[in-house]
């Protein structure tokens, strides 16, 4: 016990540093950041010296002795990718300042011209017109919209002319969304006034009115080619949705765009993210428009800038906010794609690994995104396996003890999970982390192998958006790789405890495999809850909780307008009951007075479906889109999470999410 006590003393030293100072120091500090990235980087190297030195088996041919190995190996390679991360992460810049200081009059020649570019293939009406409002509602003086029609449809042309926007097409659909872009730009090439910066929404975002203004600013400096701004999302993604935790977990992408790219852009390194996105247009052409060589174009079009010298910057403000993957296929289907275009860029002459002239930095910051897509997976099936081989063959891959566990394997994990808590202001969760990862294993092993070894001219897979469920959906294929892993664990420790140690294995080894078993099991029903997929309203409702009155019978109502959608409400009375069916008019702050009918009834809440004007349907896109509405979760505690997991463990029904929309 003495030597335990010894063994964690590293351990309370971390975590005794962390508390007294964590709570005292600004997350975007220059120093402290810095020497919160670099120590923690300095735990891991510590603990890999020892892993190598102290852990390891003779080297032979045996099979114990090989696994040992490579599980140390790929733990290796896969610890690069984790101090790259630190690396990354200890500076950060934001830029509102420098937007502040440079409105769009101060550029030289004043505003530029600027071609907002809205390409699409298979979104429905709804989707496309919140879309098209919010580009042509922007605040900006010289502006041209164009909705870039992948479809051909004659629907949606009438309804680009409605809102004044122009419609282009093409002949046929080569390198999807890069090629419909550069088809685009070639026919604004061609007319009197060429386009000088072009600005790219995805057909499910919506731009606030200060976007192109807040964002043009940046290219002050002549060195910039592209601004990025972050991806918001009105509605939940599968992660929030499928646990339950709509309004308590920030969205998967939140650590990402506010964490990652603002740190990446103070290392010069930041690159554009496909939407939300201003380019020049004349760096655009010194490099012969949208790469098309991968389908991540984006990653690649910044990676080709950076190795002409120019740079591609971050402003990390809430400008548009747009659609997440509405169900885990669509999920899995974009990460996938993601996987797939990364890899593709490694078999460029931009690559990480090329002899191009991508600079040294960029091609480390590109590493990392590729041993995120290859070698982690491989370390979470390894850290997976590691307990079952265990417990039902002998096999010890990691050979240690107890103390020693402590020693070197405690301050490493404690200050990776307090740093990472830290700078994204509790937003990365080690648990949550490693089980959305599980999700995404297989596939990103499949896409990876497609897109270093298969044919270069992979097909793009558009994510499906505009999708309704109105039911639970269970993923079965998905669900049973963790259901039959759980099993084997579980089994695994049961067979043990009934026959006894194995061999001569010390006690403190089978105590590291059982905490670690239990970690993997936690991990394993988390991503199994994901796997089941809760019911969602095909359009987005948003909490309004604002007042509202009821024209019905001649009457005047005051009531509560209790969330809302451009087709939808539903409100609170309690002066006059309703029934299914009445015909009424609900009057809506910056809308007007709207038509509806009730749909049905729970207690004192009513359902209505509201058939606006065209005027009015713009009015309500403003309203709900341009921020007030749209729910932007930025921090998480610990004990919020614990609360969101029992509940969706033992208390939840799919009615409780339903009734919270």
């Amino acid at each position: 016990m003495n030597d335990i006590m010894l063994a964690a003393a590293p351990v309370l030293l971390v975590i005794g540093c962390y508390m007294i100072a964590v709570p005292n120091l600004n997350p975007d500090g220059k120093w402290v950041r810095l020497i919160g990235a670099y120590g923690t980087s300095f735990f891991m190297i510590r603990y890999l010296v020892w892993r190598g030195v102290e852990t390891l088996p003779p080297l032979t041919w045996s099979f114990d002795a090989l696994l040992g190995y490579v599980y140390f190996l790929i733990e290796v390679v896969s610890s690069m990718a984790g101090l790259l991360l630190f690396h990354v992460l200890s500076r950060t810049v934001w830029r509102s300042a420098e937007a502040d200081a440079h409105p769009p009059e101060s550029l030289p020649g004043g505003p530029p011209l600027i071609d907002l570019l809205i390409p699409t293939y298979n979104e429905d009406r709804d989707i496309l017109e919140r879309t098209i409002v919010g580009a042509i509602s922007q605040d900006y003086p010289r502006l041209r919209v164009w909705v870039l029609d992948d479809s051909r449809r004659e629907w949606l042309r009438d309804l680009a002319e409605q809102h004044g926007a122009g419609y282009m097409t093409r002949p046929n659909n080569l390198h999807g969304k890069a090629g419909n872009m550069n088809a685009g730009i070639a026919q604004l090439r061609r007319m009197e006034q060429k386009p000088e910066i072009i600005a790219v929404l995805d057909a499910d975002f919506v731009a606030k009115p200060d976007f192109l203004r807040r964002a043009v600013g940046l290219f002050h400096d002549d060195g910039v080619a592209v601004v990025q701004t972050p991806q918001l999302f009105f509605n939940p993604d599968p992660i929030q949705l499928n646990l339950g935790g709509v309004h308590v977990i920030p969205d998967e992408q939140r650590f990402f765009f506010d964490v990652i790219l603002p740190s990446k852009d103070a290392h010069g390194t930041a690159f554009s993210c496909g939407t939300s996105a201003l380019v020049r247009a004349d760096r655009l052409a010194e490099i012969g428009g949208f790469p098309t060589e991968s389908v991540t174009e984006d990653l690649l079009l910044s990676i080709k800038f950076k190795a002409l010298g120019y740079r591609t910057v971050y402003l990390g403000e809430p400008l548009t906010v747009g659609l997440a993957p509405e169900g885990l296929g669509e999920y899995v289907t974009q990460r996938g794609r993601w996987c797939l275009g990364t890899m593709q860029i490694v078999r460029t002459q931009w690559g990480p690994l090329s002899r191009g002239q991508v600079p040294l930095r960029m091609r480390l910051h590109t590493l990392d995104t590729v041993l995120f897509w290859t070698v982690s997976p491989l370390m979470r099936i390894f850290g997976l396996l590691g307990p079952v081989l265990y417990w039902w063959t002998g096999i010890v891959v990691m050979n240690t003890d107890l103390p020693s566990i402590f020693t070197y394997l405690g301050p490493y994990w404690i200050s990776c999970i307090w740093f990472l808590g830290w700078v994204s202001r509790g937003t990365n969760v080690p648990i949550l982390c490693d089980a959305m990862a599980l999700l995404m294993t297989v596939d990103s092993i499949r896409a990876s192998v497609i897109g270093l070894f298969g044919n270069r001219n992979q097909k793009f897979k558009v994510t499906a958006k505009g999708l309704s469920r109105d039911r639970v959906v269970v993923h079965w294929g998905m669900m049973q790789r963790f259901v039959l892993v759980a099993v084997f664990l579980v089994g695994g420790i049961g067979f043990r405890f009934l026959a006894g140690s194995s061999g001569d294995t010390p006690p403190s080894v089978e105590l590291m495999n059982l905490f670690w078993s239990f970690y993997n099991l936690l991990c394993l029903v988390i991503a199994a809850l994901l796997c089941v997929e809760l019911p969602r309203t095909r359009e987005e409702r948003f909490r309004a909780n604002e007042p509202c009155q009821v024209l019905v019978a001649g009457a005047v109502l005051h009531g509560e307008l209790v969330n809302i959608s451009v087709s939808g409400a539903r409100i609170a009375l309690t002066h006059l009951p309703l029934v299914t069916g009445n015909r009424l008019r609900v009057r809506v702050a910056e809308v007007g007075e709207v038509e509806a009918e009730v749909l049905g009834q729970h207690g004192y809440q009513w359902r209505l479906r509201m058939f606006p004007t065209p005027t009015q349907r713009v009015a309500l896109i403003r309203k709900l889109f341009y921020g007030g509405y749209v729910r932007l979760i930025t921090e998480l505690s610990t004990f919020a999470l614990i609360r969101v997991f029992y509940r969706r463990m033992f208390t939840f029904n799919a009615q409780d999410q339903a009734d919270a929309a």
